[in-house]
């Protein structure tokens, strides 16, 4: 365990898709949100869960902190992570992600050094203008899988501000390390930690993925 790096999970989300709240859904007999918790406290101490239903999730005996902004997607709630993190370096990561790998978190953590954020991409790096036009996911970057430092929130503060919503918008902004994916297949061959479910469909998907 790496008490130097904190671990934010984002919960906020409305799970619109899924129809019903991702984070207790049952997956190999836990709730997804277990999985997470188990994996993070395996790689960083302490663990923050950034939900606004705080009664919710008090179950789990952590800190939960509500979003910055209401309404104003991922990026308000990287924003209260961030803020609420102990350490200068957090592990943040999806509610949604049940194959996190404990091995590829720690390399990223270590990765990080002289870096504000790394982020696994699955493409090429990309120019600074591309990024602050496009969406992560049209990127193949995966902003919710990834390691930031406490000095990214003004950056983040002054995208919210602008209103733009993207959650790679400050990117342009910060020193960006983009991990790649042979990186990643050192750790997981199968790129498995970047599976997340917002549908039905990416549930039964999911349960299969496992022998």
């Amino acid at each position: 365990m790496d008490r130097t790096a904190s671990g934010v999970i984002l919960a906020g989300g409305r799970s619109r898709r899924m129809g019903v709240a991702k984070a207790f859904i049952a997956f190999e007999g836990r709730m997804l949100i277990e999985h997470v918790i188990d994996t993070l406290r395996r790689v960083c101490d302490p663990i923050i869960i950034v939900a606004n239903d705080r009664d919710a999730y008090a179950r789990f005996g952590l800190p939960v902190v509500p979003d910055s902004v209401p309404d104003f997607g991922p990026l308000a709630g990287l924003h209260a992570g961030l803020t609420a993190a102990r350490s200068e370096v957090s592990v943040v990561v999806a509610v949604d992600m049940p194959f996190l790998d404990p091995g590829l978190l720690r390399a990223m953590i270590q990765a990080a050094d002289g870096w504000d954020a790394v982020i696994p991409a699955l493409s090429a790096e990309v120019e600074a203008e591309t990024l602050r036009q496009k969406r992560a996911k049209d990127l193949d970057l995966h902003p919710l899988h990834a390691v930031y430092r406490r000095a990214c929130l003004p950056s983040i503060q002054a995208a919210i501000e602008r209103g733009d919503r993207k959650v790679n918008s400050f990117f342009p902004d910060i020193r960006l390390r983009c991990f790649t994916a042979d990186e990643m297949r050192v750790y997981d061959p199968e790129l498995r930690s970047l599976v997340n479910i917002n549908t039905p469909n990416e549930l039964h998907h999911a349960r299969r993925l496992r022998p």
